[in-house]
């Protein structure tokens, strides 16, 4: 197989994952690297192309855009783009070299000499120090250490516990690549990993247990990294928490599965071990199906329950506490989820941008919600279990829609009334069904003489001069797709004028700002200059990011406070001249700071929805970044949130 360089890798990636052509420039600053360089390394992956199955085009003004033309490409993506290779091309990216490190100093029984190491990643001793130090951040919050001892080398110190946890969770990390290959360092063998997997379908089709497939793949990554260690003489230490007869259910689940890896294996699982499979069965949702949810008024996921619903009322004006879908729901969520928390346990949401940028305004309000929690148990919630809480408020807030939903009360003008104004009724009826009653179909003639109170709309199929106080859209008698476009923007506008959202004063363009936290405060003092924010809003909005990032990828972030507090509702848009890391994935170059007037909340997903419409385009991001005027930018944005509407 065609050998790939990590940086060729991400550009190919970049390339599948997008349908319109991408810039070189765009490239360059989601990788952080040059536009020449990424041309080079288009011109090395055009002359392999043929051998990969795929056809790399130059557009000229537009960018380069793949195309497949073997359906073999599709079959092998994965190991191509995923695969580690066995070369010293490997180690060409600084990421690629931290992420060796970081496995190799884990999984290493002793210290490591600095030569060894410079050795097995092709570098000089100065870059290793650097990379070392990339290595040092990644672990701090695992509670881990480099200590590095003259004479001998470097070596991860730590509880085994916690070792653990940062190996699995940088299993978990890596595109779902569960192998691992890698020789000496692979950290799960795929055959054991098949083998303990059909263990606990066994054990849950056994005792009729509700799972989810991520919960079962997570916890079969576990107990195969237990399996690693135990074989190689490392024993977890008492976990020191006390897991008594309440926990009956899953220590019995626990020492079946035990049992059966121990067959498996060889090996023999001391208490402590046993203990760490509990731990991670109360990690997953080890429900019966014939278990009730009726919990008592002092259990602590019902405190939590509780106070979430009261957020939420208070926060964004959501009131689910007659919504007993919504309460089920997301108490069988949070029984597992606490003891993740509380034991520290990485559990992967495959679905977390999806959700972020979906059901913006429902991630809002779980960011929110998780502040009970964190507030419970003194620990950070983390994005993942967030998406998660965001997707039960997503499900309550489409109820919430369904019960409030009311027809649109229309009014349809014709030139006399007859006729082809019954066709145009039952086609509008046809094409709206429930999102409009038409109350009458009059006459032009008789407008003037027509009681209009109650009425939203007027739908007319020739001009009307009048102001009569209400929306008049003018369409064909023959009902035509435009048409239809300009009623469903009717039915979907907000109250809200867009074109006070900005404004010339609240634009900044081509600023150079270091840092997420630069930006978040020159923006903020900004708007503190101009009277519209308190001197505290900043730490608002700083609160919001800690709990959980708000870049959505291409280059954007959308920062706000943590609660509305804002006298009027409005964007505030920062360019930066050059890319900034916003978080441990991404890189944003526009910013748009969103001010939500307290409360009024109701406009939140309109406003999210609006400001993804423009997100999801590489080429209108591109267009925004370049933009040398505060009226260019005003005038593109408001052009693509018309055209997408």
């Amino acid at each position: 197989m065609l050998s790939l360089t990590k940086r060729q890798k991400d550009i190919l990636q970049f390339l599948t994952e997008s349908s319109e052509p991408i810039t070189a420039e765009w490239i360059a600053k989601e990788i952080g690297i040059s536009d020449r360089t990424v041309r080079k390394e288009m011109k090395l992956l055009q002359q392999d192309s043929g051998m990969l199955g795929i056809e790399i085009e130059s557009i000229r003004g537009k960018g380069y855009q793949m195309k497949v033309l073997n359906s073999e490409f599709l079959s092998t993506k994965s190991s191509l783009l995923f695969e580690e290779n066995n070369q010293s091309a490997t180690f060409m990216e600084q990421e690629d070299r931290v992420r060796y490190l970081l496995k190799r100093l884990l999984l290493a029984p002793d210290f490591i000499r600095f030569e060894t190491l410079e050795e097995e990643t092709f570098v000089s001793r100065s870059t290793l120090q650097q990379d070392l130090k990339i290595v040092r951040q990644m672990i701090k919050k695992y509670k881990l250490k480099i200590t590095n001892r003259p004479h001998y080398g470097t070596k991860v110190e730590g509880d085994e516990y916690k070792k653990r946890s940062c190996l699995s969770n940088l299993i978990l990390r890596e595109n779902g690549d569960i192998s691992l290959k890698g020789g000496p360092l692979q950290l799960v063998e795929g055959e054991l990993f098949e083998k303990i997997k059909e263990v606990l379908i066994k054990k849950v089709n056994d005792h009729q247990i509700n799972i989810s497939d991520v919960e079962l793949e997570n916890l079969t990554i576990h107990i195969v990294i237990a399996c690693k260690r135990i074989k190689e003489g490392f024993i977890i230490d008492p976990l020191g928490v006390q897991l008594g007869n309440e926990h009956a259910f899953e220590k019995m689940v626990s020492l079946e599965v035990i049992k059966e890896v121990e067959t498996i294996t060889g090996l023999s699982f001391p208490k402590s071990e046993i203990d760490y499979i509990m731990v991670h069965l109360l990690g997953t949702k080890l429900l019966t199906r014939e278990e009730v949810t009726d919990f008592g008024e002092f259990d602590e996921v019902n405190t939590l329950v509780n106070c979430m619903i009261e957020k939420l009322r208070s926060e964004f004006i959501w009131d689910f506490h007659n919504d007993i879908e919504f309460i089920k729901g997301i108490t069988l969520h949070l029984r597992p989820a606490m003891n993740r928390l509380r034991y520290g346990l990485n559990m992967r949401n495959p679905l977390l941008n999806q959700t972020k940028t979906k059901f913006p305004s429902a991630f809002e309000g779980a960011v929110v919600a998780s502040k009970c929690i964190e507030d419970y148990l003194n620990k950070e919630t983390g994005e993942n279990e967030i998406a998660y809480i965001a997707l039960h408020i997503g499900a309550a807030l489409e109820r919430m829609k369904e019960k409030q939903k009311q027809a649109k009360r229309v009014l349809l003008v014709c030139a006399t009334g007859m006729g082809s104004a019954q066709l145009l009724f039952y086609h509008l009826q046809n094409v709206f069904k429930s999102d409009i009653e038409i109350v009458d179909t009059i006459s032009f003639y008789n407008l003037t003489t027509y009681n209009l109170s109650g009425i939203d709309f007027i739908i007319s199929t020739i001009p009307i001069k009048e102001s009569l106080g209400i929306p008049v859209l003018v369409v064909h008698t023959f009902l035509e797709e435009e048409d239809i476009t300009t009623i469903k923007k009717e039915l979907i506008s907000s109250k809200s004028d867009q074109q006070e959202y900005l404004h010339p004063s609240r634009i900044f363009i081509h600023h150079e700002l270091d840092s997420k936290e630069d930006t978040i405060r020159f923006l903020c003092h900004e708007l503190s200059k101009q009277g519209l924010v308190s001197t505290d809003y900043v730490e608002l909005v700083l609160e919001r990011e800690n709990l959980a990032s708000t870049c959505f990828g291409n280059l954007v972030a959308i920062p706000h406070p943590i609660k509305p507090v804002t006298n009027k509702t409005f964007w505030t848009v920062c360019t930066l001249k050059s890319p900034i890391q916003w978080d441990e994935q991404k890189m944003v170059q526009f910013v748009c700071l969103l001010n939500i007037k307290e409360g009024d909340t109701g406009n939140l997903n309109y406003m999210y929805q609006q400001l993804i419409q423009i997100i999801e385009h590489k080429s209108i991001v591109q267009k925004l970044i370049k933009s040398s005027s505060k009226e260019e930018i005003i005038k593109t944005m408001y052009e693509q949130i018309s055209d997408l509407s």
